[in-house]
């Protein structure tokens, strides 16, 4: 997929609904055989993982403690190439460590731009603030999209909880 030009004429970035149910099986597939751990706990229960984090846009069926999250797609030709979250409110914890946009790329499709497209797509037409985005200190694909869209560097951050340094950036609204 030539993400260059899906930029302008075919990707989009879509509200997460159940109608991406199989382009998201196969994403998610991908993601684990990737070892992207934030979808090896869905044992191919697919359906019932898209319709929590859907439900979670609305604040129902949060975990205890957590705010609302709204899930976006980046879909080309009915392929999602990504997938972004944007987290509503802040805590101590959404501040330092998992800041308030979660991102991640279809591994076949990395380095092509999809992450860049959908944080600056987000920075665009979600926030209305500046938000705190936060990094692994080893992950250079993500400084780098995270900088590429005006994120500044605020500090490092280390969560003695989970045992994790973070990066930590303010992304302004544009």
């Amino acid at each position: 997929m030539n993400i260059q030009s899906a930029k302008t004429q075919f990707a989009k970035i879509e509200l997460a609904n159940i109608t991406h149910l199989t382009a998201f099986k196969s994403y998610v597939d991908e993601c684990v055989d990737d070892g992207i751990v934030l979808y090896e706990f869905i044992f191919n229960n697919y359906a019932a993982y898209l319709k929590k984090r859907i439900a979670y846009a609305r604040g129902e069926q949060l975990p205890k403690g957590w705010t609302p999250i709204t899930t976006y797609f980046c879909i080309e030709n009915g392929v999602i190439l990504g997938s972004i979250r944007v987290r509503q409110g802040s805590n101590d914890y959404i501040n330092n460590v998992i800041g308030h946009i979660g991102y991640e790329t279809r591994p076949s499709v990395r380095g092509q731009g999809v992450a860049e497209f959908m944080l600056s797509n987000i920075q665009k037409t979600v926030m209305v603030d500046d938000v705190i985005i936060t990094c692994d200190p080893d992950n250079l694909a993500s400084r780098k999209v995270i900088e590429s869209c005006g994120g500044v560097f605020l500090n490092q951050f280390y969560c003695e909880e989970e045992n994790q340094h973070v990066l930590r950036y303010r992304l302004a609204s544009e």
